[in-house]
């Protein structure tokens, strides 16, 4: 079974005033990473989920959406 997953991560991380490299840089990430997640080229693991998660400051819900 296949799941395709979206996510809001470019919204958000707007909505925080951060750059793609800031936010790379909090999560421990390259700038190159977000790009990717925001893109969705890549889907992040989960524990990078959850660290982009904390950083945004929003529930997985919100920002991850499974389909």
């Amino acid at each position: 079974m296949e799941v395709e997953i979206e996510n809001k991560i470019r919204i958000f991380r707007k909505e925080k005033g951060l750059s793609q490299h800031r936010l790379a840089k909090l999560v421990g990430l390259k700038r190159r990473s977000i790009m990717a997640y925001e893109n969705n080229t890549i889907s992040p693991t989960l524990e990078t989920a959850y660290k982009i998660c904390k950083v945004l400051d929003k529930d997985i819900k919100e920002v991850f959406i499974f389909k």
